[in-house]
Parts: structure tokens; C-alpha cells; sequence
């Protein structure tokens, strides 16, 4: 059988990204379920591949070719343009179809700034290269399926951007990407922003003016949606009971318990775009760039999911 073509982009090349890249098109595992297209720099695949050795099952697409010295572990305008060069050629690759799907390695919100990006990261600048409107940022971990409603944010400023049209617009996204997964409507727990769900408006109104609303909407037409508890009780219940889907208001309603619970699992994937994209759940790290201890198994798990959809 014909393994898919999936096109891996090599990141933020001052962090992990090319390292874990490397170890991951390399072992078995990916190996046994694509052909790894690897997307980047000349000079900086050149440090981490033999590019003048013909790999058996390894293709290298070199999106720009700078020469100029990249400082590990420090973001940077070069680092940046790097990384946005490689994910431009791999959009463009699944838009023509000559990979099924892209894996991402991890990027610098402060590199992308430096290279003068609009965008605050991989989703935004996805959405725009698609002309994408409506995409959700999912985190999928084994057999559990996670989704946040607005995504890298201050604290501060989550209660004014969080919108009850942008509740019920995450949720069928997800809920949608999920239920071709499992063939059937998948059951969803959603997540107050406020500690106690606010307490009948004593911690905030943000349920009563905008969650609760947008769960009348969904139930309407025809969502599955089993409950709004505060965040802890509902990871609790997801847990317990088996969900097919948790939706968080804010990253870290999401994130910190993936974390806890098997990191090396995570599997960032944005749905709503024309084709499958995917990425390690985690970032560039650059406090362990460059010292070739990395731990591949997060962007392996990308990549297989993009090859397989599991």
C-alpha cells in the first residue's frame, strides 16, 4: 500500500524544532505510516541531514536558503523568516495536493514579531494562508479530544475577547472533526471561565450572559452537549465517564491537564482547514536547543496522526 506524503515543516531552527523533526522522520514508527516530507532551510536541514545521501523513504523541499548564522536558543528575525518560509511551501504543497496533510514543528510568537508577522502564531497565520475564516485550535491526547475557545491570550484580557458566537463556532467545529471520527454525535462537556461557574453572578457573568446562552444555541440544533461545570469538576467528569469532547474558554483550562496527564501524547490539530495540519503539543524550548536532548515523541505522535487520523 502507497504511504501518504505529509509535509514537515522544521519550526523555530534556533529551538527543538529541527532536532525533534529529525529523530521523528527517522524512526520506525512514522516510517511504517508516511513518507516524511521534510520542509526548511537548506543550510539548517543540511546540519541535521545528509542531503547529499539518498534517504529511503525521506524527500527534502528546501524552502529558503539564507546563509546566515541562526543563534540557538534565542529568538531572532532570521529564525523567523526561516519558519515562515517553510510553512508558506508546506500550505502550498497541501493546497496542490502533493502531501495529504501537514506537521508542524514548534515556532516563536517573539520570532515571527521580529520577521515582521501579523499573526500570534501556526493557527492565525494557517487561517490566513488558507483564507480559512472559521477554524478552533484541538488538542488531542490518546482518547481525549480538547478545545479551546480563544487560544494565546493574556489572562486579563480573556473575559472581553471570549464572544458567545465564537463559543458556539468552536464547539461545531470540534464536535464536527470529532464526530467523523468516531461515525456518531459525540458527547461534550464545556468549561465555565469562572471559578463555581461563577456563582449565580458573584464571580462573573461571563455563563449567564455568554456560555449558557451559546449552549441553548447548540442544543438547538442538534449538539450533544451534556453540562457546563467548572473546569475542575468537568475534567473530573470527562475523565470519569468518557466524554467524546471537553471544551475549554482559555488555553490553560486545556493545556495544564493534558500536560499532567501524558504530555509526550499531545497533538495540537487545527480544524476547519482544507486539509489535516497537525503539531507537537508543545513549544520551541529553547532553554535545551542545541544540547540534543529533546524528547521526539510528541511531533512523532503529529506525524502519525496526520498520516492515520488516530
Amino acid at each position: 500500500m502507497l504511504k501518504p506524503k505529509i509535509a514537515i515543516t522544521i519550526g523555530d531552527p534556533a529551538g527543538i524544532g529541527p532536532e525533534i523533526v529529525f529523530r521523528a522522520v527517522n524512526s520506525l514508527k512514522v516510517q511504517r505510516v508516511c513518507s516524511p516530507v521534510v520542509i526548511g532551510d537548506k543550510n539548517v536541514i543540511s546540519k541535521y541531514f545528509d542531503i547529499n545521501k539518498k534517504y529511503k523513504n525521506i524527500e527534502f523541499i528546501f524552502s529558503s536558503d539564507y546563509n546566515k548564522r541562526v543563534v540557538m536558543g534565542k529568538p531572532s528575525k532570521i529564525s523567523g523568516l526561516i519558519a515562515c518560509d517553510a510553512i508558506k511551501c508546506a500550505v502550498k504543497m497541501c493546497m496542490d495536493k502533493k502531501t495529504k496533510s501537514m506537521v508542524t514543528a514548534p515556532v516563536s510568537k517573539e520570532s515571527f514579531k521580529y520577521a515582521g508577522l501579523k499573526y500570534s502564531g501556526h493557527t492565525e497565520f494557517l487561517g490566513a494562508l488558507t483564507k480559512t475564516k472559521n477554524y478552533c485550535m484541538m488538542m488531542i491526547c490518546d482518547n481525549i479530544n480538547s478545545v479551546m475557545v480563544t487560544r494565546h491570550l493574556p489572562i486579563s484580557k480573556v473575559s472581553s475577547f471570549l464572544k458567545q458566537k465564537d463559543i458556539v463556532l468552536t464547539v461545531k467545529l470540534s464536535a464536527d472533526f470529532v464526530k467523523k471520527i468516531l461515525k456518531r454525535n459525540p458527547k461534550i462537556l464545556i468549561c465555565a471561565l469562572n471559578p463555581h461557574a461563577g456563582d449565580n453572578g458573584i464571580l462573573g457573568n461571563d455563563e449567564k450572559e455568554k456560555i449558557v446562552p451559546a449552549i441553548k444555541k447548540l442544543k438547538k440544533q442538534g449538539y450533544n452537549i451534556c453540562g457546563l461545570y467548572p473546569v475542575d469538576v468537568a475534567w473530573a467528569k470527562f475523565l470519569k465517564y468518557k466524554y467524546d469532547l471537553i471544551v475549554g474558554m482559555y488555553h490553560d483550562q486545556i493545556m495544564l491537564p493534558l500536560k499532567v496527564l501524558n504530555p509526550k501524547k499531545i497533538v495540537n490539530v487545527t480544524a476547519g482547514l482544507p486539509f489535516v495540519r497537525t503539531s507537537p503539543g508543545h513549544g520551541t524550548a529553547f532553554d535545551i536547543a542545541g544540547k540534543n536532548i529533546a524528547d521526539a515523541s510528541s511531533m512523532e505522535q503529529a506525524i502519525i496522526y496526520a498520516s492515520t487520523g488516530r
